[in-house]
């Protein structure tokens, strides 16, 4: 199985200790981020690919991200 890009962000922040902590959220949602392979929510995953050096579409791949 190839690794996710959530999960290759998340190791880039240092790890899911460490992420979590950073995002204030639980090491459980980092888990669910990685098996599920989207970061649901924007304001997180925008917090993820500066911190990473991800792009935030590739974190959030069912999401379009329209302009309004």
């Amino acid at each position: 199985m190839e690794d996710s890009n959530i999960r290759k962000a998340i190791y880039n922040m240092g790890g899911p200790k460490i992420a979590a902590q950073g995002l204030d959220v639980s090491r459980s949602a980092i888990g669910k981020w990685i098996r599920l392979g989207v970061i649901p929510n924007l304001e997180k995953a925008t917090m993820v690919a500066e911190a990473s050096g991800f792009d935030v579409a590739v974190l959030r791949p069912r999401y379009e991200q329209k302009a309004l």
